[in-house]
């Protein structure tokens, strides 16, 4: 058997090794660029992870923004309904009496010295309780002149019990003292409630004693600030509301909440 001369087998040998070579070469090369690809990939999708994350956080600020935004806008809801409720209690009228004019006419001889205008008027006052039903009977009195004056005492409460609707001091209280036409002196009026007295409007209270303590000792309250204050009272003092009265007419007389004494047409 013949064998293949030394310079092919060298060159046989030489060929295969670089051959080999190069297969390493683009095996090692083909490793490097798909590390590479990996390796690139790999940042990308730590770019991308860490963009969600952002966006996640970004959402979750959002959220907790949105949510806290939510409360403060259930909170304000919750005060301007506070703050209605507060209103429409400070301006609730109490409908406490009904002047109704029975009668205008011209008057006697024997009293017509006293009234310039030559009038007398009868009139019937009538006391209503908290539905604007009578309560107790009507009285019947006779006004020289055609102008009525409803003299009053009034007790108002600091408002923020008339706000929270406070069972003893949610709203005025009022005791009538007496009534009197133009032409007669405030001493000569008619007596209405008894003074010192609880009036019949509050008959049904939560408190007879508080009410009627304020009621003994009114001017006491009326000349001491502090204790006026310590009762949570604001204002205690006397009014007089008035006005021209017309034949057929009847007149309510009514005290805001958080106010005074009212006297108006019907």
């Amino acid at each position: 058997m013949s064998s293949a001369p030394p310079a092919v087998g060298k060159w046989n040998y030489g060929f295969r090794t670089v051959v080999y070579a190069g297969i390493v070469g683009l095996l090692m090369w083909g490793a490097w660029r798909v590390n590479g690809a990996l390796a690139e990939r790999e940042q990308q999708l730590a770019e991308a992870t860490q963009r969600i994350a952002s966006l996640q956080e970004d959402v979750a600020a959002r959220d907790r923004t949105i949510a806290e935004q939510q409360q403060q806008i259930a909170e304000l809801q919750q005060r301007v309904k506070e703050l209605e409720l507060a209103l429409k209690l400070l301006k609730v009228d109490h409908r406490l009496a009904r002047l109704t004019v029975m009668e205008q006419r011209a008057a006697p001889e024997t009293v017509t010295p006293k009234t310039p205008a030559g009038i007398e008027t009868d009139v019937e006052f009538q006391e209503l309780d908290e539905d604007g039903e009578p309560l107790g009977a009507a009285r019947r009195f006779t006004l020289l002149g055609k102008v009525a004056y409803v003299d009053a005492l009034v007790i108002k409460f600091d408002d923020s019990f008339v706000e929270q609707g406070d069972a003893l001091r949610g709203s005025s209280l009022c005791l009538f003292r007496r009534l009197f036409g133009e032409y007669q002196w405030p001493s000569e009026g008619f007596p209405l409630d008894t003074s010192g007295a609880r009036p019949l409007p509050y008959g049904g209270g939560d408190d007879p004693g508080f009410e009627s303590k304020l009621w003994r000792r009114f001017w006491d309250y009326a000349n001491d600030e502090a204790a006026a204050a310590a009762a949570g009272v604001r204002a205690i003092h006397g009014e007089a509301p008035y006005i021209e009265l017309r034949p057929g007419k009847s007149y309510a007389l009514e005290l805001r909440a958080s106010g005074g004494l009212s006297l108006r047409a019907e």
